[in-house]
């Protein structure tokens, strides 16, 4: 299985992508918070690029919102880099990662659907095949509140050494990955 998670500068299904990121995880072999982190995807895109040549939109609202979260988060995502990839070469990496795992019908886990929504939108854009097959997608809140019993999305993690306010960088979409995955194998029923 995967959780994927995808950083944007809005929240319509055009949007221009910053960054995203994926974790593979074994609900039968309880893949550890370690061996998850180490092997996660995530690449951060030319932003830039997208704007200009494919239009993909912003909103100013999304902008406001990421010059308030945290300097970690926004390095990783929402700061210009020279190393940023323009988004065919972000996809096509992805796609090899992905192909390691030999897992063409597993689901692939987000928060809602907007993560779906936009990289569907801009693999569609581009005319390349879709990485994940549309049925595949489940959404992370509504296992994890009814799994376990609660209703925000949010549960706590049974694991040793494992603490959210020290392990996970909100925002950071191979964090988020990693605490969604987390939640997903070693949540804790209220």
């Amino acid at each position: 299985m995967f959780v994927f998670d995808i950083e944007t500068l809005s929240k319509e299904s055009n949007a221009v992508i910053l960054s995203f990121a994926c974790v593979h995880f074994s609900d039968k072999d309880k893949s550890s918070f370690q061996y998850m982190k180490d092997n996660s995807f995530f690449v951060k895109l030319d932003a830039s690029d997208q704007f200009k040549r494919l239009k993909r939109s912003y909103q100013q609202s999304t902008i406001d919102w990421w010059k308030k979260q945290c300097e970690n988060a926004r390095i990783k995502s929402y700061k210009p880099s020279s190393n940023d990839v323009i988004i065919e070469d972000g996809l096509e990496q992805f796609r090899t990662w992905t192909k390691q795992f030999n897992e063409d019908r597993s689901w692939v886990w987000a928060r809602g659907t907007l993560d779906q929504l936009v990289l569907d939108s801009a693999v569609e854009q581009l005319n390349i095949e879709p990485i994940f097959h549309y049925n595949r997608w489940r959404d992370v809140r509504t296992a994890v509140d009814f799994l376990y019993g609660t209703d925000n999305g949010y549960c706590d993690v049974d694991y040793p050494g494992f603490d959210p306010f020290l392990n996970i960088t909100k925002h950071d979409p191979v964090d988020d990955c990693l605490y969604d995955a987390m939640m997903l194998l070693y949540g804790v029923k209220k």
